[in-house]
């Protein structure tokens, strides 16, 4: 019960913590948001702001342009100055992104860290630039502070909190809530016997109920102050949580510091409630329990229909030939996992009793007294280790599958893939840069590394069938690119990515094309005008790549604000590198998971086991041999969690499998998912084993023979 306690309590402190941080995150966006007027009240402003986007990582953030209109104009929250002219404030967590990308000096000298007070969490990447000249474009700001202003930063990508709210309950709260019955129910001998007792002497409810009250109140309170002790640690650090890149803001967490520390008194009178309610009832006779039943034909069915489920979810897709059609591999993989699944506990029942029996064989016929004794009672109780083993496998499995899922890439991601795959960092984008004069063009272009050449991509707005995107390079830049090359100036060719040879020349013109029929027109020239400029592209040699870095410096030194770098296809893979972060809260959740539920069903098998060794006592006492005592309960426990483990891992692979190519396409199989998985199970199985003989050998010590 102690332990139960402490999993319920941690359980409604993150529920408080999901609430704390939503609140503190969307009044951090609400104060740095900025109260904008029109033009034509540009008198009252206070400031200039214009929103841009940066990546680093593959990771998007955002970077704000800001301008005092006056001397004595208020710096946004999160700074307590205005940085001064082509410098920039950076937060902590930019700063830690892209530390190796040169972040602080990309957009100018750092000035300032942001604080706190301007972010949405510590961990947000932001930046705030103040350019070298005047802004000449951008919002005019008349102060900070605005409930439904623009949202920036951090909060653009954030999941709803009622997804965590869902993700808490299902694999926090409802497990702590089955350990909680668990424990509860789970039997002593001697609360056994004083039960019995109370009832031979007639006592009434209300005595038994203080009885219940007394044996139950110090487990709970123990667990109650540990989880206490927990919130204490919890709340006095900013704990940085890996693979999602976020840190927990606590400072978020202290005006609900009531209910955070309240969850501890909460999960304590859940469970003295439960362990009043759902305690098991006593007849009068120590050791009476009901038998444990097994639906035989539903065992018979499970044994060639669990199988062959699993085997129409791996090689079910592959023959309706579904590789182009979502709907048409799911029928099968769906049907079949959803099959095996379910017939899994019934079939790892049928298994279990005839390894116990099989055991059991091998032992009598070897002559080991280990195998024989822990095969027997296997055997003649299959549920007990069956129960262990199904929640462990069926959690490794299905957290590796839903992982799998939400990892999948649709068409749009896969291409964008395959274009920077074949583009291999030898080209970069420029975007944003038709508000640009010709002369800051060239001096951008200048200023690029010699061997990198630029194309210049044109929105063609002529008429009818002509309506083109116009790629515009020297015969230079369209031959490193691996483009036709026009004979002469004014000489126009048509192509199209399918009908280029090169894998550069194809990826560049899928990056630069958006017209329906696929072709654009190559022309050879240099940059003349900015008019309808919708991008420049920047190409290293073959066998040479471009520093994206260093593009975004040149660009910060010689463009106006709202220049973008990116590689192409770049819009894609940010967002999927986002979603593929988000979610990696699906197997942090799950972690937790199998750890209470593995530790639940622990708990009532050691229980089922306990029963056993009570009547094994007289066995080990009168052979003098304790070790055999020892080494059985070390087959039966660490025996079921290491089977449990391997079922579980080939049921993960089984079921993800299918998932990495197409129509899915998979990030790839969950290893580092299944390691995990593996490291808990493993380490809770040598706990538990080791706390079960030590019961095992207490309980053994004590028997002594009473008329039996």
């Amino acid at each position: 019960m102690c332990v139960a306690t402490l999993v319920l309590a941690l359980s409604f402190a993150a529920c408080v913590v999901v609430s704390a941080t939503y609140s503190g995150r969307a009044a951090a966006q609400e104060a740095r948001s900025p109260v904008t007027v029109p033009e034509q009240q540009a008198e009252q402003a206070i400031a200039r702001w214009m929103e841009s986007a940066d990546t680093v990582e593959g990771r998007q953030y955002s970077v704000i342009y800001i301008q005092p209109l006056r001397k004595d104009a208020p710096p946004p929250p999160g700074l307590r100055y205005w940085p001064a002219p082509g410098h920039s404030a950076v937060s902590y967590g930019a700063e830690l992104a892209g530390r190796h990308e040169g972040i602080t000096s990309r957009y100018g000298e750092m000035d300032a860290r942001l604080e706190l007070e301007g972010l949405a969490s510590l961990s947000e990447p932001l930046i705030y630039v103040r350019p070298a000249k005047p802004m000449k474009e951008g919002l005019y700001v008349s102060a900070w502070g605005n409930p439904e202003g623009t949202v920036f930063g951090e909060p653009l990508n954030i999941q709803p909190a009622t997804g965590f709210y869902v993700l808490i309950t299902a694999t926090c709260l409802v497990p702590a809530l089955a350990l909680t019955v668990i424990a509860c129910r789970t039997g002593s001998v001697k609360r056994d016997r004083r039960q019995s007792v109370l009832h031979a002497m007639g006592a009434s409810r209300r005595h038994r109920l203080l009885v219940d009250l007394g044996e139950t109140a110090p487990p709970i309170l123990a667990g109650a102050a540990l989880a206490v002790l927990a919130m204490y640690v919890w709340q006095g650090t900013n704990w940085n949580l890996p693979r999602v890149n976020y840190v927990m803001t606590v400072d978020y967490l202290q005006p609900h510091l009531l209910p955070f520390f309240g969850s501890a008194g909460l999960a304590a009178l859940v469970v003295l409630t439960a362990a009043v309610t759902v305690k098991p009832r006593t007849a009068g006779v120590i050791g009476a329990r009901p038998g444990i039943g097994q639906g035989r034909a539903l065992v018979r069915t499970a044994r060639w229909l669990c199988p062959v489920a699993f085997a129409v979810a791996f090689f079910g897709p592959s023959l309706f030939s579904a590789q182009d059609n979502e709907m048409l591999f799911l029928l099968p993989y769906a049907a079949g996992s959803l099959t095996a699944l379910l017939m899994l506990p019934a079939a790892l029942s049928a298994l279990t009793t005839q390894l116990g029996r099989l055991t059991g064989w091998w032992g009598r016929r070897g002559g080991h007294p280990v195998a024989l004794l822990a095969g027997r009672w296997v055997a003649a109780s299959p549920a007990a280790v069956t129960r262990v083993v199904t929640s462990i496998v069926l959690l490794i499995g299905l957290s590796a599958q839903l992982y799998t899922w939400n990892n999948r890439t649709t068409e749009s991601d896969a291409e964008a893939l395959a274009t920077q795959r074949m583009l291999d960092s030898s080209a970069v984008v420029v975007d944003g840069v038709d508000r640009n004069s010709l002369q800051q063009l060239q001096s951008f272009i200048t200023a690029l590394p010699g061997e990198q050449k630029v194309l210049a991509v044109y929105n063609n707005d002529s008429p009818g069938a002509q309506k083109r995107t116009r790629v515009l390079g020297g015969d230079a830049a369209l031959r490193q690119a691996g483009l036709p090359v026009p004979s002469k100036d004014g000489q126009v060719l048509t192509a199209s990515a399918q009908k280029v040879h090169s894998n550069r020349g194809r990826a560049l013109l899928q990056a630069a094309d958006t017209m329906a029929d696929g072709t654009v027109a190559i022309e050879r020239g240099a940059v003349a005008t900015t008019k309808n400029l919708r991008m420049l592209q920047a190409i290293a040699p073959e066998g040479h790549k471009v520093d994206p870095p260093t593009v975004k410096h040149l660009a910060n030194q010689t463009l106006m604000p709202g220049w973008h770098v990116t590689v192409p296809g770049d819009e894609w893979t940010a967002t999927l590198a986002l979603y593929r972060e988000h979610n990696w809260w699906l197997p942090m959740f799950a972690m937790a998971t199998l750890a209470i539920l593995a530790f639940a069903t622990c708990l009532a098998n050691m229980a089922e086991f306990l029963r056993f060794s009570k009547s094994l006592a007289p066995t080990i006492v009168m052979a003098g041999n304790r070790r055999l005592f020892a080494w059985t309960t070390l087959l039966v426990f660490l025996g079921a969690f290491l089977c449990a483990t391997l079922i579980g891992v080939c049921a993960a692979v089984v079921l993800t499998l299918p998932m990495q190519g197409p129509p899915i396409r998979a990030e790839g199989l969950p290893v580092t998912l299944i390691g995990w998985s593996v490291t808990i199970v493993i380490t809770l199985a040598l706990v538990m084993t080791a706390w079960a003989v030590r019961v095992a050998l207490k309980e053994a010590g004590r028997w002594r023979p009473v008329a039996d």
